[in-house]
């Protein structure tokens, strides 16, 4: 049977263990959170995460005001996670410059799906990213880095198609983190 509604911990399995105090933490005061869709697992450093597929709450009930800093990037990451794309896009402004080697995962991920403004906000912060944090995280996965490139690709053939391929934003965004690991495939 597939879990519905995630715990403190479910959602803490996103982040590695060096933080994985704080995200229970942080999470602790979350609004029921109900799961939608598969997770995934992914490397960062020497460890596997399991980031939840989407994830559904109300945000306006999430406290942050007695979390530390660090407690909120970890909110603002899995909320890149929620059901509601204006949501995602809010949270990934907040830590698209972050230089948290945990955060990689979540602007990939949003990398390989359909809101073109979304992408958008990836795209014009580009020279913010860590670059070596970014290529790290690539290298470990490569097969995950693949799924995202197939994303893109079904999204532009399916939605965005009026784009040609070199102007639409996905592939812009395919060829920067491929200049970064190397693949010039």
């Amino acid at each position: 049977m597939t879990k519905v509604y995630a715990s403190s911990a479910d959602l803490a399995g996103a982040f590695p263990v060096d933080v994985k105090s704080d995200a229970i933490l942080a999470f602790s005061g979350f609004p029921i959170t109900r799961l939608l869709g598969r997770g995934f697992s992914v490397r960062v450093g020497n460890e596997a995460v399991t980031m939840p597929g989407r994830i559904h709450n109300d945000p306006e009930l999430i406290h942050v005001a007695q979390l530390t800093e660090l407690q909120r990037e970890i909110i603002d990451c899995i909320l890149t996670r929620h059901s509601d794309g204006f949501v995602r896009e809010q949270n990934l402004a907040r830590i698209i410059r972050s230089k948290n080697a945990w955060v990689p995962p979540f602007v990939i991920q949003l990398v390989g799906e359909y809101v073109i403004e979304i992408l958008r906000v990836v795209h014009a912060n580009l020279q913010n990213l860590d670059g070596a944090a970014y290529r790290t995280f690539l290298r470990a996965n490569p097969a995950f880095f693949a799924t995202t490139q197939r994303r893109v690709i079904s999204y532009w053939n399916c939605y965005y198609r009026n784009y040609p391929r070199e102007q639409y934003v996905g592939f812009q965004l395919l060829e920067f983190f491929k200049s970064l690991v190397g693949d010039s495939d």
